[in-house]
């Protein structure tokens, strides 16, 4: 049986876990954690840019959430 979290063979299942993960951002990161030769967790950051706090302020402000993905034992 071929482990599709392994490192040493990437399976199609782990990447599209991946391509899921990057789908879709526009700020953000991907973080891919590794435990023993395996994927153990896939977490998601994402930023969300807000709107100007008043009208003098030209830099916007940031609200970070992590999602984390399934952990994978």
């Amino acid at each position: 049986m071929v482990d599709e979290y392994s490192t040493d063979e990437i399976s199609e299942a782990l990447i599209a876990t991946i391509k899921e993960s990057l789908n879709g951002k526009q700020y953000g990161s991907v973080e891919i954690y590794i435990e023993g030769g395996r994927v153990a967790q896939i977490t998601e950051r994402v930023i969300k840019k807000t709107a100007k706090l008043n009208e003098t302020q030209d830099k916007k402000s940031e609200v970070v959430y992590w999602r984390p993905i399934k952990n994978r034992k």
